[in-house]
C-alpha cells in the first residue's frame, strides 16, 4: 500500500466527513489487480442511517476519483455496528459515553462500563458508578456493547 496516498485520502476524507457531522472511525485502501477498494466507518452519537452513508458516498466519491492513483474505485461506507471491535486510542475518544466490553491481559472476564474518557493513553470507566482507570496498553480486547 502506498503510505502517500492512504494519507492524502485521511486529509481530503477526514474534513468533510468531520463537516457532515460525523467522526471518522476507520478508513481502510485496499488496492487489486485493477481496482481500488475504500472502506470508511463513520460514526456519530444519534446513529448513522443508510442515507447518512449514501450522503456521504455522494459527497465524497466525485472528489476521490480526482486523486491519481484512484482509478476504478469502489467505495463504502458503514457505520461502526454494535459489536465494533476498537482499534485505536483514538476510537475510544470518539466513543466515549458508550457501553464497553473489555477483556484485560491475563484476565478472564470481561469488564463492562461507560467510557468516560481517555488521556495520556489511560482509560477512564464508569462501571457501576465506580470510576475506574485502565491503562489501553494493558486492554487485549475491547467491543462496544450498547
Amino acid at each position: 500500500m502506498n503510505d502517500g496516498l492512504d494519507e492524502q485520502l485521511h486529509n481530503e476524507v477526514e474534513p468533510i466527513v468531520s463537516g457532515m457531522g460525523f467522526s471518522l472511525v476507520e478508513l481502510r485502501h485496499n488496492r487489486s489487480t485493477n481496482q481500488n477498494h475504500i472502506t470508511l466507518v463513520v460514526y456519530r452519537p444519534e446513529g448513522v442511517g443508510v442515507n447518512d452513508c449514501a450522503a456521504i458516498s455522494k459527497n465524497l466519491h466525485p472528489r476521490l476519483e480526482l486523486i491519481e492513483g484512484l482509478e476504478n474505485l469502489r467505495f463504502q461506507v458503514s457505520s461502526p455496528g454494535l459489536d465494533r471491535v476498537l482499534k485505536s486510542e483514538r476510537e475510544y475518544t470518539i466513543f466515549a459515553g458508550r457501553g464497553i466490553r473489555l477483556m484485560l491481559h491475563g484476565q478472564r472476564e470481561w469488564i463492562r462500563g461507560k467510557i468516560e474518557g481517555v488521556q495520556e493513553g489511560v482509560l477512564s470507566l464508569d462501571e457501576d458508578g465506580k470510576m475506574k482507570k485502565i491503562k489501553i496498553a494493558d486492554i487485549r480486547k475491547a467491543k462496544l456493547d450498547s
